[in-house]
């Protein structure tokens, strides 16, 4: 069918079905997961995480870090943003180290050498999100 611009019912018709395509494809792209539900896997020794989602894109999880266990710094080809919702640490990244408490972001350019270590008698536990995703954890979780 052709669609004929002058005319408005024919015009309505090409935008309301262009819509309905438009929020078909977005019903299929969405994906719901439940915390209990997400994929978990041990990141290293003390470090316990859960995949909450993972785009083509983007990736976010929610990281448990035992006090007590350090770790060397690392680095990855990921973007990586953390907010820590919970407990305190110490923040290494770009040769300085800062103490962190709940309700702190932080973001790490890809590439730069970093690490985190919770301090305290509690885990502290972060949202993180990594662009692209992390494809190592992703084959953990397979």
């Amino acid at each position: 069918m052709q669609w004929d611009i002058h005319n408005s019912s024919s015009y309505l018709e090409m935008l309301l079905t262009g819509r309905t395509r438009f929020f078909q494809r977005l019903v299929i792209a969405l994906k719901i997961v439940k915390l209990e539900e997400a994929p978990s896997l041990e990141t290293v020794k003390g470090r316990h995480g859960l995949i909450l989602q993972s785009g083509e894109k983007i990736m976010m999880m929610v990281l448990t870090v035992e006090p007590g266990i350090p770790t060397p710094p690392h680095s990855h080809l990921h973007e990586q943003i953390g907010y820590l919702i919970e407990g305190r640490g110490i923040l290494f990244s770009g040769g300085k180290s800062i103490e962190i408490e709940a309700g702190t972001s932080f973001l790490i350019p890809p590439h730069e050498s970093h690490n985190f270590n919770a301090t305290g008698e509690k885990p502290a536990t972060i949202i993180d999100v990594f662009s692209p995703p992390r494809k190592d954890y992703l084959k953990k979780v397979e």
